[in-house]
């Protein structure tokens, strides 16, 4: 079927609709927008509270046929903002950090930032899993308090094993997200090749001599195999590896024990825990490891902009942010150079 021709003055006055200057408002619970970045033909919008996207008309209706198309389409890509821990350390560094001024042509922004935004996105999926869990737990307590529960009825979690091996994977799915952010500043030279092979001696090499970056590396490292290793576990179980997700259980004591779940590994075990607990320190310590890799990878790969200044990558203190980033650029004079350097400054 053709497309519909629009009338040459109804395109005329599509046309200067579409040019002139206009606005758009995100969703009112969203909060105040933080930070944008352009993805494509996209324009993502980091605000407070949620994460919106949005594409001008001409990107769905190229040929001005439609005058009833505003200037930006919006969706809202997450319900999380800066205001959620996560997506500062995902979405928040990726955006503040993902800049061609300081980054070499061979790293492309593009991707680095869309590794980011799906990092997020399945860390978002986990919070609302350990949120649902939250909230029934809750309703479970006021139930009991209006005496409306008792020992002959256990209560049940819905869904609760499909929403926990979920999360598993899509913890997963941020662990490789991770390795192929590796990929994008450190490329292999074959398929198989391990994924932190150039990566980590060039950490050493330059920070070998901060002290106790090689324990925080056995730790992070430590903390992406443990993600690998619960899925493994989670979908290959046998007698060395398994996954254990128990609901609600009724105590002697007539108390009820939340649900808990216990993964049974040869490197990555996990003994029995509440899965809200489990989830939560999960997410917690990947997003940290996501943020701290994508700062070293930026700092070791920083291209040189004039000779006489160097840039890096810093954490700003006390867990300030810009633009809902923890982490910044910043440039400086290097040492000795003819301007900006203190021998050039006296007082």
């Amino acid at each position: 079927m053709s497309k519909p021709k629009a009338r040459p003055d109804l395109k005329e006055a599509i046309g200067r609709a579409r040019n002139a200057a206009g606005s758009a408002k995100i969703p009112t619970e969203c909060g105040k927008i933080i930070t944008a970045k352009a993805i494509d033909n996209r324009i993502f919008m980091l605000a407070e509270r949620c994460l919106t996207s949005g594409v001008f008309a001409d990107h769905i209706d190229p040929d001005r046929t439609n005058p009833n198309l505003p200037q930006i389409i919006q969706q809202k890509e997450l319900n999380f903002g800066v205001e959620h821990l996560f997506v500062r350390k995902t979405v928040g560094a990726a955006f503040e950090l993902a800049d061609a001024t300081y980054l070499p042509d061979a790293v492309d922004s593009d991707k680095l930032l869309g590794i980011a935004l799906d990092a997020a996105s399945s860390l978002a999926s986990v919070v609302e899993v350990a949120d649902d869990l939250r909230r029934h737990q809750d309703e479970m307590r006021e139930a009991s308090r209006a005496g409306q529960l008792t020992a002959a009825h256990v209560p049940r979690t819905p869904n609760l094993i499909g929403k926990v091996r979920q999360s598993l994977a899509a913890l997963r799915d941020v662990e490789i997200g991770i390795k192929n952010m590796s990929a994008l500043f450190f490329p292999k030279d074959v398929h198989n090749e391990p994924w932190d092979l150039k990566f980590r001696p060039a950490l050493l090499a330059k920070y070998g001599d901060v002290d106790g970056l090689e324990a925080w590396i056995n730790a992070a490292w430590g903390v992406l195999a443990g993600v690998a290793n619960h899925r493994h576990a989670m979908i290959h179980p046998n007698q060395d590896k398994s996954v254990s997700i128990v609901d609600y259980e009724l105590q002697a004591d007539g108390s009820l024990l939340a649900p808990t779940i216990e993964i049974a590994h040869y490197d990555s075990a996990v003994t029995r825990r509440d899965v809200i607990q489990f989830l939560d320190a999960q997410v917690a310590d990947i997003s940290e490891v996501f943020e701290a890799l994508l700062g070293y990878l930026c700092d070791l790969n920083v291209r040189a902009i004039i000779p006489q200044f160097e840039s890096f990558v810093v954490p700003l203190p006390n867990g300030e942010t810009q633009r809902g980033s923890h982490m910044v650029w910043r440039t400086a004079a290097k040492e000795g150079a003819p301007f900006g350097a203190p021998e050039a400054n006296p007082e």
